[in-house]
């Protein structure tokens, strides 16, 4: 996208933006729909996020998502689409910004879309690799931050899909995010992705007692009280030996489970 092409496009959604704060609920409905119709629908604003060289078309790109989702139910299930699809973006940014927008609307859609799982699960991995072989962890510090809030999104809102839907709880589980979720709880340089991993964490353990087996082994009896004592602020008591055993676990939980009841 040119830079040209880019000034047209974020004066296109700033008139948007500005008609939408001054316009009735029936004005809205109206300019959304014109809007979809001169911007060749909910697609193109998605690609405009993915490829833009600006933050602030892509932030524009963003709302107007969020706000098309939000304001016509019929727009909702192709703006949930259409972020799921920028999940696998090689630019952080975008990645970053299509999972804060999923938090959103997830609650929205109610449904859970089974094309979410493999991005969701490879953020974590790539991260998580970063986390494992970081020789010293706080030299790619600044460089690695926008990583590690993309791993603490991901981690929220795989929290928020798994509560919707047991039947993708457990296909996650086959797919190791029990141990990705593990390793994002010992990232030390990320207080966020630790709270938001243990969360999550904490759902799947009450949810499958298979789950409760495999992590109190994996992390030994006392480490698992401290852990379920106050999950949310496990991060705050943390020390640089049970970190390492997060990050180096070697949980796989394979096959079938049942659900607690």
């Amino acid at each position: 996208m040119t830079l040209a092409t880019e000034q047209i496009e974020i004066s296109k959604f700033m008139s948007f933006l500005q008609d939408w704060d001054h316009g009735t609920k029936a004005i809205r409905h109206q300019i959304l729909n014109d809007f979809i119709n001169t911007s060749k629908g909910v697609r193109n604003i998605a690609e405009c996020l993915a490829n833009s060289k600006l933050e602030k078309t892509q932030e524009q790109a963003q709302i107007l998502l969020e706000l098309l989702a939000q304001g016509n139910p019929k727009y909702q299930l192709q703006v949930y689409k259409g972020l799921i699809a920028l999940l696998p973006c090689t630019s952080p940014k975008v990645q970053q910004m299509a999972l804060q927008a999923l938090r959103t609307l997830q609650s929205i859609v109610k449904i859970v879309h089974p094309c979410i799982v493999d991005p969701l699960l490879n953020i974590l991995r790539t991260i998580h690799y970063e986390v494992q072989y970081e020789d010293e962890p706080t030299s790619n510090l600044a460089e690695s931050s926008p990583l590690y809030v993309q791993q603490a999104a991901a981690a929220k809102v795989i929290g928020i899909i798994i509560k919707e839907s047991t039947e993708i709880a457990e296909e996650m589980l086959q797919l190791k995010v029990v141990h990705h979720l593990m390793i994002a709880m010992g990232n030390l340089e990320h207080a966020s992705s630790q709270k938001q991993a243990c969360l999550t964490l904490e759902y799947l353990i009450h949810t499958f007692p298979v789950v409760e087996e495999h992590v109190r082994q994996a992390i030994g009896e006392s480490f698992y009280e401290l852990y379920m004592k106050n999950p949310e602020n496990l991060y705050l008591k943390m020390d640089s030996i049970q970190a390492a055993v997060l990050v180096n676990n070697k949980v796989n939980i394979p096959g079938s489970m049942e659900a607690a009841a």
